[in-house]
């Protein structure tokens, strides 16, 4: 399969949404194609334009942001920024584009993002395209963070010295928030590389140094980002998505999840499918990262294929 190749962004612009806040947005592809948004995961990883890759820029309007408080948005830090803020720049986002409906589409954190947002915006949202969903229920920080969780299992030793002798997973994060917070830099920037080295492990199957190295402030500050989020499961009730299930069972959705991924649990992304009645694409031997041939194809075709869906929807309306 050909993919697309990396466009430069059609336009590039900073966008203010309250609180201070700015968010940095980029498009690309076809201006009166199917609009499509993209929510990065993380939280507090920002956009990346290589996702562009998944859409025919020739059919597709292909709309990117940085989250409130990474990326090139403005400014960092975890100020006003909660779930329901980002659902809000959503929507604002759509409103200021002259959008009537979009496709959603987020990997990780950023198909919970897009979940979300479609449960309080029904209306707004033509379909939903998901890769590597994240539910966040109590059950996936556990997932993730404790002793029992399938990182720690699967790879011990980096558990160890990710985690300590702490394996309650709340009171680790409580922990990781604390150091990540603490004024010296040098305290700070050393977990900050302790917890995403974790990250990596469970997304890659090995650490990846090179980048909190060169890049210290944005490691630390995607770090605490993403512990102010988790710290807070969120900003939502536990099986808040699921409970709520019935209001997406409308919206035409795709999910593509790899078995083996140690980050988002396989089981209950099938369990949520087969409640919507949802496509699901089951990537057997493929883990959390999207970065390989299996998951780009999968993308690519689920895209194609929602393309054609929405086309004909378009033209019975």
């Amino acid at each position: 399969m050909q993919f697309h190749p990396q466009y430069v962004a059609n336009r590039d612009y900073h966008l203010s949404v309250g609180d201070g806040h700015q968010i940095h947005v980029q498009e690309f592809g076809e201006p009166s194609g199917i609009a499509v948004v993209v929510c990065h995961g993380g939280p507090g990883s920002g956009l990346c334009p290589e996702n562009c890759r998944f859409f025919d820029l020739q059919r597709y309007r292909v709309i990117m942001f940085s989250q409130r408080g990474c990326g090139h948005s403005t400014p960092h830090g975890t100020q006003a920024n909660t779930t329901q803020d980002l659902i809000s720049d959503l929507e604002f986002l759509r409103i200021q584009l002259g959008v009537k409906k979009w496709l959603v589409s987020g990997e990780s954190w950023g198909a919970t993002l897009a979940l979300l947002y479609a449960i309080s915006h029904p209306e707004s949202v033509a379909g939903l395209l998901l890769r590597a969903s994240f539910l966040a229920c109590e059950s996936d920080f556990a997932w993730l963070y404790s002793q029992q969780g399938a990182g720690a299992q699967f790879y011990p030793e980096s558990y160890r010295e990710f985690a300590g002798e702490l394996h309650d997973w709340s009171q680790l994060l409580d922990f990781y928030q604390c150091q990540l917070s603490s004024e010296d830099q040098i305290n700070a920037n050393k977990y900050a590389k302790r917890w995403c080295h974790w990250e990596q492990v469970l997304c890659h199957a090995e650490p990846c140094t090179s980048w909190c190295i060169s890049e210290p402030h944005s490691a630390l500050n995607q770090a605490r980002l993403m512990v102010h989020y988790f710290r807070h499961r969120c900003f939502i009730e536990d099986h808040y998505i699921t409970k709520h299930s019935n209001i997406l069972a409308h919206i035409p959705t795709w999910f593509i999840h790899g078995r083996a991924d140690l980050v988002c649990r396989y089981s209950a992304v099938q369990q949520l499918a087969e409640r919507l009645n949802a496509q699901l694409l089951i990537l057997d031997g493929i883990g959390h990262s999207s970065d390989n041939q299996v998951y780009l194809a999968a993308m690519r075709r689920a895209a194609d294929l929602m393309y054609i869906k929405l086309s004909r929807e378009q033209c019975k309306a």
